[in-house]
């Protein structure tokens, strides 16, 4: 329990800082912070709890899994504090890491809003996500994933970073952790439909990045969303 706190505190100390730091700082943050929650849920079950990826339809709609294959992180004590289900895959990770000394991938600054780039602007939509949730439930999104994984594979120099983000309720580490998980939810849909990891990178930015400021549902649903930023690497020929 005691390394379970200590993982929980430090998720929430390195991160809440993120909105004066740079996006190279917030990326390294949430890979760092990520490790702390992974081996924090570990020690609270008193065991490496197994992962499972995302293989079928029913499951990617929101099939709730077995109870056996299901772990929370508490990030309250009390009892009517958010928990969050982990969700995360055994996808393969990126052969680099963006914006590191010997890397081909600049850093997260110099991946553009695809909305800024014509080919891509109408390609690259919002995935929005259900209060809490990290399943993606609307025909709209699922078609606009596939649609990604198509145009992808079709551009392998084409690298993408999916941002989680939340609505402005609940803990800050909370909604840390529920941003990374759907960005990851993202991430591996792409992946089984075919592209490749090493094109793949996820951060999370919690609540800290609203696309839209206001207290009313409409607003909250705007900011529960998986958006894109996008790299092409340049051909040398």
């Amino acid at each position: 329990m005691r390394t379970y706190i200590l993982a929980t505190t430090c998720l929430a100390m390195s991160l809440t800082m993120s909105c004066r730091r740079s996006s190279d700082e917030v990326w390294r943050d949430t890979k760092s912070a990520g490790r702390h929650v992974k081996r924090g849920v570990g020690t609270l079950g008193g065991k490496h709890g197994e992962s499972r990826a995302v293989v079928s339809d029913e499951e990617f709609y929101g099939a709730k899994p077995q109870a056996k294959n299901e772990e929370f992180i508490a990030l309250s004590d009390d009892a009517d504090a958010p928990t969050l289900t982990v969700t995360q895959a055994p996808v393969p990770q990126p052969k680099e890491t963006p914006g590191e000394l010997g890397s081909t991938i600049p850093g997260i600054d110099a991946f553009k809003d695809p909305s800024e780039i014509p080919e891509l602007a109408s390609l690259f939509q919002h995935i929005h996500f259900e209060y809490n949730s990290s399943l993606v439930k609307s025909d709209e999104n699922l078609a606009t994933m596939q649609k990604i994984a198509t145009y992808m594979k079709s551009h392998p120099t084409l690298y993408i970073f999916v941002e989680g983000h939340c609505d402005k309720r609940g803990p800050a580490a909370f909604n840390y952790a529920l941003g990374a998980n759907r960005s990851n939810t993202v991430r591996s849909f792409l992946i089984n439909e075919g592209v490749s990891p090493d094109q793949l990178f996820t951060v999370s930015y919690g609540k800290d990045r609203p696309l839209v400021e206001g207290d009313s549902e409409e607003f909250y649903q705007l900011n529960r969303r998986a958006q894109f930023r996008v790299y092409e690497k340049p051909q040398h020929g």
